[in-house]
């Protein structure tokens, strides 16, 4: 086996590193982006400890075991602050921010515009410049059904759907 020059050497001390700064550098406390548990950290202690005294945990394969002989059996204990506070987060509503480009949604209006629902004939439509199949077009188009902006906007401009009272009023 070869080994190189650089690993038979004498090991060195490296006089330019800080030892302490790198010491303080290791005890960093983390990046937490979690607002709950960013409070209730204890910069102190370790992680394993943090999240233990939270209520969650640190290491799920330790928690968990599988075992297909004994069944899972744990007692239900009552939760934390924290985790209540992660759970009010979890069941809080979200705004939509999934978009779409420019381009496709121009495409699937001008699909929409002069094919309807007929899917095969979108496959078959000149600017079908990806060859995309019929369902893949359905997929896309679900997927602009779904988002109001642009489905609310596309209806207006075809005349399907009643304009709103303030623009009537102007």
């Amino acid at each position: 086996m070869v080994s190189n020059k650089k690993s038979r050497g004498r090991k060195k001390f490296q006089y330019h590193v800080d030892k302490k700064k790198v010491a303080k550098k290791a005890k960093k406390v983390p990046n937490i982006n979690c607002k709950a548990i960013k409070n209730s950290w204890r910069g102190d202690k370790s992680a394993s400890t943090n999240l233990r005294s939270m209520g969650l945990v640190y290491d799920a394969n330790r928690s968990l075991p599988v075992s297909s002989k004994t069944p899972l059996e744990r007692v239900p204990k009552e939760p934390t602050a924290v985790v209540k506070e992660l759970e009010q987060e979890m069941n809080a509503p979200r705004t939509g921010t999934m978009r779409m480009p420019k381009e496709k949604v121009k495409w699937i209006e001008y699909l929409l515009g002069k094919h309807g629902e007929d899917y095969e004939a979108m496959a078959m439509d000149k600017k079908n410049h990806y060859q995309e199949t019929a369902a893949q077009i359905r997929q896309k188009i679900k997927q602009f059904k779904k988002r109001p902006a642009y489905l609310v906007k596309f209806m207006k401009a075809c005349g399907k759907l009643p304009p709103s009272k303030e623009a009537v009023k102007e």
